[in-house]
């Protein structure tokens, strides 16, 4: 197990900084959109979401910061995961 934690491959994620293990994609529910299930599969997939801290992403709460901002690469980076 350390030789896992002391690896190149992971030393990104282990850096300090939590946005970047947060920015890992993952499936955030396992019931599958069907014509009959909108309203569970909606209401499962805004609760992972949030769980995630994203929810803002879809509402459009949280805008985009100019490209020119320190804090557009991390924004894109998480507002992709939403997309």
């Amino acid at each position: 197990m350390a030789e896992l934690l002391g690896s190149p491959k992971n030393a990104g994620l282990d850096a300090g900084s939590t946005s970047k293990a947060e920015n890992v994609p993952i499936k955030v529910t396992s019931i599958r959109l069907t014509q009959d299930n909108y309203l569970s599969w909606s209401a499962a997939l805004e609760i992972g979401i949030t769980s995630r801290g994203r929810l803002s992403y879809i509402t459009g709460d949280k805008p985009a910061p100019p490209k020119s901002d320190p804090q557009w690469e991390t924004w894109a980076l998480e507002d992709s995961q939403v997309k």
